[in-house]
């Protein structure tokens, strides 16, 4: 049935669903700021050239469009208002701490344009986060839908299902007035002692990483989110955790350029990226004196010259230890990070050191420090791409008669808002795509497991499940209302696993079977637990496979989801208890 919508493709009547809710996307990101046809929040912004925008701008207003700080607290306090409304700080991130609901960050959002629209030159501002599904997602509030895991998306085989995770992504942060997104991660995993990045990563095949990375990239242009592509050149071949320490990788530039950076390569050629965040790693083959982050040779030299990458580059957070430790203080790594490409500068947690690099930036610049020439370059690259994605939040708005047309069609018979109804089927996409990823790691029973549990539980053999999260034990109840539930943290201190394991040992011999959930290695000492009292166990998998799949000779079954949120264990628990289906893949090869 035609729906009447003008479609964004060229056609003159769209029958596409999907294609109509980009059209949504637009007419619900306008509504947000109040926009109209012919009158938008940053006009002026829009019909000026960056060239001409640039020479209207003061040097502390150059500096602000740098600059992506993060703040403490659900609003946001005097200093942060005074800059954003000056121009001296351009652009927001928001955290997990920033967020209480809906309503809220939509206020939150809301508040941040008002200031900047206020501003002299009145240009909008990236309102970045991390949106990443699985373990990572900076917003969460009641009610939000989340996005499985990479490693579940990687693990369905299907170039779809990445289009599926971004869309439902895309959204959330368009409902709520969020425009950059620091996701998806193109590390291709291969060092299975990677705690960080681990199902992060989409697989270890850089073809099949590179495939996920394009679709999710495409999802999100598609809603005039920009995507930040990280971390360049590579974190998946690291054994260690660049948030807290700061040290080198020994690969070769041929593995490199075969492996890591092909998802950059392939992709920078097809001119499906925009945006892409460095690491804060040092490469020995590639510059064995400065982090990529702080290093001309990788981001001007390989990511600028060789790959040919003209859009924007931004730095991990500069106050993570991998940085930190490569400079003496804040402004020195601004300075080194500036120096060697990067045109966006995120500081995400001390207003201390934010206030120091307000007032201390333009002055490296008036006493020759830094060139303002390349200061111009970085800021032309940051309007440039506010000018091509921030046109759908901020931009000329559709025709009424467009808009109209399509809240009447996604509203329907139900007359429910469109939002709620696209919101409504990406999540129903990502539910019935999550089951398609999950997989059976190893398995010692003999039947279909849904007979076998089926069994246990007529056979009334009392049970236990070792839960690391409220959810999981929640969800597990669902399916075994009888069993008692002991929970064993997420990522608990080894002191306190044994002590919960010597408190519990004696009851744990009173049980027939155990479901033990899994997410980090120090719930091997569970497994251990089980064993010593000759407890039969299964392992259910919501984070850490690998560390699970090491006791696939123990368990009398393995089974990994990826991720600890929905939708990912919800379908973990229906293919365990229901279909006994798992056509999942495991994505690593290691």
């Amino acid at each position: 049935m035609s729906t009447g919508i003008s479609c964004p493709g060229g056609s003159k009547v769209c029958k596409n669903r999907r294609c109509c809710a980009s059209v949504i996307f637009l007419c619900a990101a306008l509504s947000v700021f109040g926009a109209s046809a012919g009158a938008t929040p940053f006009s002026r912004f829009f019909a000026r050239k960056e060239k001409e925008i640039l020479a209207r701008m003061t040097l502390d207003e150059k500096v602000g469009q740098l600059l992506v700080f993060g703040f403490q607290g659900k609003t946001l306090d005097g200093d942060f208002e005074k800059w954003l409304a000056s121009g001296r700080l351009g652009n927001i991130k928001i955290f997990l701490r920033n967020v209480e609901g809906r309503a809220q960050v939509k206020e939150l959002t809301r508040r941040v344009v008002e200031l900047e629209k206020g501003s002299r030159n009145g240009i909008p501002p990236f309102i970045a986060t991390d949106m990443e599904g699985g373990t990572v997602n900076h917003v969460r509030y009641p009610g939000i839908r989340l996005a499985p895991a990479a490693g579940l998306v990687g693990a369905t085989g299907e170039t779809e299902s990445a289009r599926v995770s971004s869309r439902l992504i895309a959204l959330t942060l368009s409902d709520i007035g969020v425009n950059m997104n620091f996701a998806p991660c193109a590390d291709v995993l291969t060092e299975p002692r990677n705690m960080v990045i681990m199902t992060r990563s989409y697989g270890s095949d850089p073809e099949l990483v590179s495939r996920m990375v394009k679709a999710f990239v495409e999802e999100h242009t598609k809603a005039g989110i920009l995507p930040v592509m990280k971390h360049f050149p590579g974190h998946g071949m690291t054994g260690f955790d660049s948030h807290v320490v700061s040290d080198k990788v020994d690969v070769s530039r041929a593995q490199m350029m075969k492996v890591h950076l092909l998802p950059y390569e392939r992709l920078i050629r097809e001119k499906v990226i925009h945006a892409c965040m460095t690491a804060h790693i040092i490469y020995s083959e590639l510059d064995p004196e400065h982090p990529a982050t702080f290093s001309r040779k990788i981001i001007d030299g390989l990511l600028r010259n060789e790959l040919g990458f003209d859009g924007l580059v931004v730095t991990d957070e500069l106050e993570m230890e991998g940085a930190a430790g490569a400079s003496k203080g804040i402004v020195e790594s601004f300075v080194s990070a500036f120096q060697a490409g990067n045109d966006l500068f995120l500081v995400g947690h001390t207003k201390e050191k934010e206030e120091k690099l307000i007032e201390s930036i333009p002055g490296l610049f008036k006493d020759g420090t830094l060139s303002v020439k390349e200061l111009d370059g970085k800021v032309l690259r940051v309007l440039a791409a506010k000018k091509r994605f921030l046109r759908v939040f901020y931009g000329p708005a559709v025709p009424s008669d467009a808009t109209s047309s399509s809240n009447k069609t996604a509203a329907g018979k139900t007359g429910k808002p469109s939002f709620e109804q696209d919101y409504q089927q990406a999540a129903d996409e990502n539910r019935a795509m999550a089951e398609k990823g999950i997989v059976l790691i190893s398995s010692r029973v003999k039947e279909p497991i849904p007979q076998y549990l089926k069994g246990v539980v007529d056979k009334k053999k009392k049970g236990v499940i070792l839960s690391p999260t409220e959810g999981f034990g929640g969800l597990a109840k669902k399916y075994l209302p009888d069993w008692d539930v002991v929970s064993i943290g997420y990522h608990p201190e080894e002191e306190k696993v044994g002590e919960k394991i010597a408190a519990s040992k004696e009851k744990l011999s009173s049980y027939g079977i155990a479901l033990i959930g899994f997410s980090g290695e120090t719930h091997g000492e569970w497994v251990e637990a089980c064993r010593d009292a000759k407890l039969p166990f299964f392992i259910l998998s919501i984070e850490n496979p690998f560390a699970a799949g090491r006791f696939s000779d123990q368990a009398l079954f393995v089974v990994a989801a990826f991720g600890p949120n929905s939708p990912g264990t919800d379908a973990l628990f229906s293919c365990v208890f229901v279909t006994g289906r798992f056509s999942g893949r495991f994505p690593y090869d290691l």
